[in-house]
């Protein structure tokens, strides 16, 4: 795993993670689950079948299996041992894999909004990265896909409005693809209806590797439907792929060219507060139809009240799952007060009389928020066509880097190009023109990097890679109260909030209820219920379920009445074997937990000079009988063990 380099801003969540030799989750790894949206097939005028790649980059050698699961559900496998230091590339024909969607305004299409076997899974038996890319005529995008170590529970999508040509619908869309067996995946739309139904909320159950689509409806007099903002919460950790079907980026006019959107989304949980945003190095013969035909920067906020400020000007609230668009005309240093996401969507390059053939289109960015930069990368400028002509003429990686350690970058060994500042910040960036293939940066300190290139009437864009570490997770201590007392006295065990490190924080993270189990040896305190408890032996576990509106420091969650009592020891410990936090409407939420044992003890025990006298109730032991000698003296000893003699049994 690559390296977390903290500078300047210390993110202690991030600190504390690497600290307990926990593995950093980045954008490499050994097992990847993707799914390819719909893509546009009308035109039909390429001599290329429509495609899908999947680029893989290895430092090392290893095999590499890919699992290429049909819409019918045939599986076909392929494996070969990749060699160190190259890109391989695995190339399919969309037609088998890709999802069929609405391609008609008013429709919906055969794989809308119902679990589908379509999907990829690709393992390999050392850390890789994995891209993926989809092409047609005159229409293509790539991605990052994240190792299923990275993947989270909840998304927000942010993805592009959709627009319609005659009769011709291009919808705003996403995936989700489950990775273990009966995910439960609730979808929250950012508008009251899909291409398939009514309504704003949808449910579902997926299996393992099963895909599940949703449209935005493109009809005659409604047809920008943006799906950006919808949010997608799962049982289990899912693949969220933000996607649309050809975007006109930004929608000005009737004719223009236009490009598919693809982009894999990092989960909420690792979302950013500080984005640098370097403005895309624009293609050949770029020619803008007017001042608002420009490339989009889209902040799309987590959380309600959020406040951005750009470069340092007047800031700008965005509540939760709704967003802010701006010109990337400039270098933008952007600061929020709650985690944000931002992306990129290049303009389309050809309208009007421009004709169709000016270099680039439109392409979806994720840009790696400043808490997860790394500081060395393996990434890929992709070139699909393995003869003949290229399809894509101009490749570019740009890296933003402190502006102290500028010197110290290396593209595939070299020295850095010109570099210019970002307002307000200590970062500048600087882009590279490259060739297509596998290429290494490094870095003395941590930097963030893109990856993006140009075709006829076509692009690809992508974040070269980042760490997905989860960031400005609500932390808080809970600790069980001590319990001491004499045999047969009743107490009480407690579970208490020792200290939370940020209440509002917590509070804004959507917890509403926690589930605790505790266990202890019952043989010294005995609980007086036994509702929620299963015991084994003597090992007694306790099952909390425990809901509130709000926590702060000296709450008690919940509490276990019991009886002190003699056992075969003196003192144990009660212990919060596991808590799961959840939101209002059940979903898990990540909460760092640290617990704290309690002490119980059983006071007024006899002692002995070698030993602590207790009852022992493992031991088995023989039955008494109450006897009495002739003098009327009881004596409780076993019959064998008495003297000779006469006794009386009453």
């Amino acid at each position: 795993m690559y390296r977390l380099v903290t500078f300047i801003v210390v993110v202690s969540t991030l600190l504390s993670t690497v600290a307990l030799g926990q593995p950093l989750r980045d954008s490499k790894g050994q097992d990847f689950w993707l799914a390819i949206p719909p893509n546009d097939h009308i035109s039909g005028l390429s001599a290329d079948p429509a495609i899908v790649v999947i680029f893989v980059a290895t430092s090392q050698a290893c095999q590499v299996d890919v699992e290429a699961r049909r819409r019918d559900g045939v599986i076909d496998s392929f494996s070969v041992q990749v060699p160190a230091n190259v890109v391989w590339q695995f190339r399919l024909t969309a037609d088998l894999y890709e999802l069929r969607g609405a391609n008609q305004v008013g429709q919906f299409g055969q794989d809308d909004e119902r679990p589908n076997p379509a999907s990829i899974h690709v393992r390999s038996t050392a850390d890789v990265t994995v891209y993926a890319g989809m092409r047609d005529d005159n229409t293509s995008d790539a991605w990052l896909v994240l190792p299923t170590d990275a993947l989270s529970e909840e998304y927000i999508i942010s993805t592009y409005a959709s627009d319609a040509t005659g009769l011709t619908a291009y919808p705003s869309q996403f995936v989700v693809v489950a990775t273990e067996d009966s995910t439960v995946v609730t979808i929250d739309l950012s508008v009251d209806r899909s291409a398939r139904a009514n309504g704003s909320q949808r449910s579902v159950v997926l299996n393992t590797g099963e895909s599940y689509l949703v449209q935005a409806r493109v009809t005659n007099g409604r047809t920008n439907d943006d799906l950006t903002g919808s949010r997608v919460r799962a049982s289990k950790p899912v693949v969220a792929i933000a996607s649309h079907r050809r975007a006109q980026v930004p929608i000005l006019t009737s004719s223009a060219s236009r490009d598919c959107l693809v982009e894999q989304m990092p989960g909420v949980d690792t979302w950013g507060k500080q984005i640098l945003v370097a403005p895309l190095s624009p293609a050949s013969n770029n020619r803008p139809f007017n001042d608002d035909d420009v490339t989009v920067c889209r902040i799309l906020a987590s959380r309600d009240s959020t406040i951005v400020t750009v470069n340092g000007l007047t800031p700008w609230r965005i509540d939760a799952a709704k967003y802010w668009d701006i010109p990337l005309d400039r270098p933008l240093n952007i600061v929020a007060t709650e985690p944000v996401l931002v992306t990129i969507i290049d303009r389309s390059a050809n309208r009007g009389s421009f004709g169709n053939s000016s270099p680039g289109d439109p392409s979806l960015i994720v840009v790696p928020p400043f808490e997860q930069f790394l500081d060395q990368y393996r990434v890929v400028t992709i070139e699909p066509r393995l003869n003949g002509n290229a399809f894509y003429t101009s490749h570019f990686i740009t890296c933003t880097v402190p502006t102290s350690a500028i010197a110290s970058l290396r593209v595939n060994g070299a020295p850095p190009v010109a570099s210019v500042p970002i307002p307000g910040s200590t970062f500048s960036y600087t882009t590279y023109s490259v060739a297509s293939g596998n290429h290494q940066l490094t870095c003395d300190s941590a930097f963030g990097v893109i990856v993006y290139g140009y075709g006829p009437a076509e692009s690809y864009g992508y974040t070269g890679g980042m760490a997905f570490q989860k960031l400005f997770e609500p932390s808080l201590r809970l600790r069980v109260t001590d319990a001491r007392g004499l045999a047969g006295v009743s107490d009480t065990l407690a579970i208490v909030v020792d200290s939370i490190d940020d209440g509002e924080n917590f509070f804004l993270s959507g917890v509403r209820s926690v589930s605790c189990q505790i266990s202890f040896d019952g043989s010294i305190f005995v609980p007086t219920s036994q509702d929620s408890l299963s015991i084994t032996q003597s090992r007694v576990v306790a099952h909390l379920e425990i809901a509130f509106d709000t926590l702060r420091v000296g709450d008690t969650l919940g509490t276990i009445r019991g009886i002190h009592t003699l056992g075969p020891i003196a003192k144990t410990h009660a212990v919060i074997d596991s808590t799961s936090w959840y939101s209002e409407r059940g979903f898990l939420v990540q909460v760092n937990t640290e617990k704290i044992p309690g002490e119980i003890e059983t006071l007024g025990i006899c002692e002995e000079q070698d030993r602590t006298r207790l009852f022992d109730p493992t031991v088995t032991r023989r039955p008494r009988r109450m006897l009495y000698d002739v003098l009327g003296r009881n004596i409780a000893t076993p019959v064998d063990d008495l003297p000779v003699g006469v006794y009386f049994d009453r």
